[in-house]
């Protein structure tokens, strides 16, 4: 199975997508408090927000397990925005922030195989991977014109699997 597999479930099923200072384990309430009610609620465990940013708007969705606390997260372009590397970036220092030691986060590049949740992956061609099982922590960053980023726990690949 590639992360790309695993990227396209992912956003299939749950139209991922997710802002610069919000972070994996965050709350519903201190999300809407951080960026007001959110533009839809597909179901009771998604929100989307529409995102200002210099490319366009982008949507960042949150997928919160039955406590309320984001499993995953997400950005990706609405409509003819796109996601500049800088934007990217910033999600991802932002992510990588919430972890208790960022230094034990490998960085997998494109054709690099990783183990997540007990499965083997293999990051694809325009793709950067941060996983640290430990910490419960995968992040993928799909690179180019309809890039995207998302950072996941273990109970987000899970649910996906039902």
């Amino acid at each position: 199975m590639t992360s790309r597999f695993l990227t396209a479930g992912l956003v299939a099923s749950l139209c991922l997508a997710a802002p610069a200072s919000a972070r994996l384990g965050d709350t519903a309430a201190v999300l809407r408090e951080r960026f007001g009610a959110p533009e839809t609620q597909p179901n009771k465990h998604t929100s989307a927000w529409l995102i200002e940013a210099p490319a366009g708007a982008l949507v960042y969705t949150v997928t919160f397990d039955e406590k309320g606390a984001s499993i995953a997260e997400g950005l990706k372009p609405y409509r003819f925005a796109r996601i500049l590397e800088q934007t990217a970036r910033d999600f991802i220092d932002n992510q990588l922030s919430a972890l208790g030691d960022p230094s034990k986060v490998r960085i997998v590049k494109a054709g690099e195989r990783y183990q997540f949740d007990g499965e083997a992956f293999t990051c694809g061609p325009k793709e950067q991977v941060w996983v640290d099982e430990a910490a419960n922590f995968l992040l993928i960053w799909i690179k180019g014109e309809e890039g995207s980023v998302m950072a996941v726990t273990r109970e987000m690949l899970r649910a996906t699997r039902r």
